[in-house]
């Protein structure tokens, strides 16, 4: 970053001169400096008074399955099919959907609970063996 664009005054945004003014001190650093005088605010406190975190149960509650990972920590993984072959596998996925009682289900999710009850399940296991042998 040049030195010119330091010291340039924040442009007329209208009201988002205070978001400009912000982004500026985060570049400076400022805000780490913020964040320190709050973790030792909030380590003077008696640990009674904190705020309790809220435990979650674990799970979630359509089956106990760990939930999927969120975007920025996915493994994108690409199945192909052919046409008629996905309409099938559509139908399916929406006859699993409402035997299973859900609101919402998707291939994805449907593709890792076949390949985790493969890895947890014997039976399932050599029967997958069997159909890729």
């Amino acid at each position: 970053m040049s030195a010119a664009r330091k010291d340039t005054p924040a442009p007329d945004m209208g009201g988002l001169s205070q978001d400009w003014e912000r982004l500026r001190s985060l570049r400076r650093g400022e805000r780490q400096e913020d964040g320190d005088r709050d973790q030792e605010q909030h380590d003077d406190q008696d640990p009674e008074q904190r705020p309790a975190r809220r435990k979650s149960p674990p799970g979630r509650s359509r089956g106990g399955r760990r939930p999927p990972p969120a975007a920025a920590d996915a493994v994108p993984t690409t199945v192909r099919f052919d046409p008629e072959e996905s309409s099938q596998i559509d139908r399916f996925v929406l006859e699993l959907r409402d035997d299973a009682g859900r609101r919402a289900l998707d291939k994805a999710e449907v593709v890792r609970e076949l390949i985790r009850m493969g890895m947890e399940h014997e039976p399932t296991r050599r029967a997958l063996l069997k159909r890729l042998r």
